[in-house]
């Protein structure tokens, strides 16, 4: 056995150990509901998933539409899921984004895993949790964070539809500023 197999070995067994990936595999790629969380809902007719049942029909058409838009336009595949009982925001959202195969298939670096969820609480404290793939790098938190700032107040006194369509105006905006028509810089 030669050095470099010995030291490439050893290299492999650190990053394993890590809990990395060598070059050229998959990240972290769980799908699974986290434990005690509801079932995700698959995508049907609208980017904008309400199971809570706290948005008027003309809300899931106007924010769906914007989100659909940005779709179109290969910018990002943007998902806003209202759903009460999720214990584990952070993870929920990640892990029904990649059970979604939410964001264009591809490296991030060349455009693709561009997928961005929204989860909305009604039944939290902390009402909003996003996840983003990491084919958004220039979405930093602080756009996130001003986003969130735009919709928080209403809903924490509960207008729903109002908080998602601030929600989504607010990232298309941010999404065209960083990422221009069709995914290019502007």
């Amino acid at each position: 056995m030669t050095l470099a197999r010995v030291l490439l070995g050893a290299a492999l067994g650190v990053l394993a150990a890590a809990g990395c990936s060598p070059p050229g595999d998959a990240y972290d790629t769980n799908t699974a509901v986290p434990a005690g969380d509801p079932p995700f809902t698959p995508l049907a007719a609208s980017w904008v998933i309400d199971n809570a049942g706290v948005l008027r029909p003309d809300t899931v058409r106007e924010a769906g539409a914007l989100c659909q838009q940005l779709q179109d336009d290969g910018i990002a595949e943007v998902v806003v899921l209202v759903q009460t009982g999720v214990k584990h925001p952070s993870d929920y959202a990640t892990h029904y984004g990649r059970w979604l195969k939410l964001g264009r298939r591809g490296l991030s670096t060349e455009g693709g895993n561009n997928g961005l969820v929204w989860l909305i609480r009604p039944d939290a404290g902390e009402k909003m949790t996003y996840s983003t793939g990491r084919g958004l790098p220039r979405l930093t938190s602080s756009h996130m964070l001003d986003i969130m700032n735009e919709a928080k107040d209403y809903f924490n006194f509960g207008n729903y539809d109002e908080g998602v369509k601030v929600l989504v105006r607010e990232t298309d905006k941010a999404l065209r500023a960083l990422y221009g028509k069709k995914g290019e810089a502007p």
